[in-house]
Parts: C-alpha cells; structure tokens; sequence
C-alpha cells in the first residue's frame, strides 16, 4: 500500500527526529509555537506503537464536529492584498488653527 504525505517539504518522521516540531522554526520560537497550534499547522513528531508519525498537538471545535470544510480562525488567515490596503488606518487630519 502507498500513501502520499500531506505535504513533501515535511521530512520523514524519525527516530533521529522524534519529539521534534515542524515547521522547523517552531522548534525555537514559542510564540510561533502558539500561533501554528491555533491554526492548525503545527505537527509534532511521535512514536505510535510501530512507526513514527507527525501528529498535531492539539484539535479545533470544527476537527471534533467533523465539519467538512473547517474555517480557520482570522488571525490564521493571510490577508489579501487589496484587504490590507483597505484595513490600513486614515492619516490623522491636518492639524490647523480650528481652536481660535
């Protein structure tokens, strides 16, 4: 039987690489640690009782509902272009003399 990894940029699940996280950089930053496991990105490297795995840590309300199509949360998702040119804040009006 053969099976196609999820993504191919993920190296094979090791002995020599078990416990550790990818992406990569997650293994150095907790912060980006936080953000890939509320967004659903974050694999660990674990023993299940033959073989090595890449497991997520942990599971959104969507995943446990089985919905088909989960929707990531806003700070998951990338803005567009045209999106960040819009949510970016007006310049603060001209200061003049209004007070007088």
């Amino acid at each position: 039987m053969l099976c196609c990894a999820a993504d191919d940029s993920r190296p094979a699940c090791t002995e020599q690489n078990q416990g550790e996280m990818w992406p990569e950089a997650a293994n150095h930053d907790p912060k980006l640690v936080a953000k890939l496991a509320r967004c659903g990105e974050l694999f660990i490297c674990v023993r299940n009782k033959r073989h090595y795995d890449w497991e997520a840590p942990s599971v959104t309300l969507d995943q446990l509902r089985q919905e088909k199509k989960a929707k990531q949360p806003v700070a998951c998702e990338v803005p567009s272009a045209e999106t960040a040119r819009t949510a970016q804040p007006a310049s603060p009006p001209a200061q003049g003399n209004a007070a007088q």
